[in-house]
């Protein structure tokens, strides 16, 4: 089985991120990959992880600002 490894620019493209965003995860450890040199390389599973784990925040985000419903802020 072949393993498939993207760059960080690849990896932004996929996602719809900035390059730079892509390298505070990486550095942050919050997306895994490897760095070689001044590049780093980003394995298919890594990415699928990172994504699902960034969809499911949001959507928990979500959910939690809306459970106020249309009284948010209001008194």
């Amino acid at each position: 089985m072949e393993i498939k490894f993207y760059t960080k620019q690849e990896a932004a493209n996929i996602l719809g991120f900035h390059a730079r965003t892509i390298e505070r995860y990486l550095l942050s450890g919050k997306l895994k990959g490897a760095r070689l040199g001044k590049s780093w390389r980003i394995s298919e599973d890594d990415l699928n992880t990172f994504y699902n784990t960034v969809k499911e925040e949001t959507a928990k985000n979500i959910e939690e600002r809306n459970k106020g419903g249309a009284d948010n802020g209001k008194q």
